[in-house]
C-alpha cells in the first residue's frame, strides 16, 4: 500500500469513526435518554441493543466508504491496490458478509462480557461507552472496507 493509500484509508477510517460516534450518541438520546440507569438484561437492555447497533455500524461503516472507493478508482483520485481481494466482489454479498462477521464477533463479546459486570449501568456511562464503542468499530469495518474497495477490479 501507497503513502496515499494509507493516507485515503486514515481519512476515511476516521470520518467513519466521527460519524459512527455521533450516532451512537444519538440513539442513546433517543432509546435511554430518560432513564438514570440502563439495564444490562432484557429486551431493554445494553446486550439486545448491541446488536442493531453493531449492524447498523457495520452497515454504514461499509458500504459508504466501499461506494465512495470505487468511485475514486475508477476516477483515478486514488489507485487501486495490485492485489486481489478475498472478499465478495459484488457489494450486496461484501456488505452483508461485514455485517454479518462484525455482528456474530462483537455481538458476541457483548453477549458474553456485559453480564458479568454490573447489571446496570448509569445512563452517563452507557452515553460513553456506546460513543467509544462505535468509533472503534466504525473506523475498524472502515478500514476494512476501504481496503477491500481499493482490491476490487476497476472498470
Amino acid at each position: 500500500m501507497t503513502a496515499a493509500q494509507r493516507r485515503y484509508r486514515r481519512t476515511e477510517m476516521v470520518v467513519a469513526a466521527a460519524i459512527s460516534a455521533v450516532l451512537s450518541g444519538v440513539f442513546v438520546a433517543l432509546l435511554f435518554g430518560g432513564q438514570a440507569v440502563v439495564p444490562v438484561a432484557g429486551w431493554n437492555g445494553l446486550i439486545v441493543d448491541a446488536l442493531p447497533q453493531t449492524a447498523m455500524i457495520a452497515l454504514m461503516s461499509s458500504l459508504v466508504p466501499t461506494l465512495l472507493t470505487r468511485r475514486r478508482t475508477r476516477r483515478g483520485s486514488i489507485a487501486p491496490l495490485s492485489t486481489a481481494g478475498r472478499w465478495p466482489v459484488t457489494i450486496v454479498l461484501r456488505i452483508g458478509a461485514f455485517v454479518l462477521v462484525a455482528t456474530m464477533l462483537a455481538g458476541g463479546l457483548h453477549v458474553a462480557l456485559l453480564p458479568l459486570g454490573p447489571s446496570a449501568w448509569p445512563l452517563s456511562a452507557v452515553f460513553a461507552g456506546k460513543i467509544l464503542y462505535g468509533a472503534i468499530l466504525g473506523m475498524a469495518v472502515a478500514g476494512l472496507a476501504v481496503t477491500a474497495a481499493l482490491r476490487d477490479p476497476v472498470g
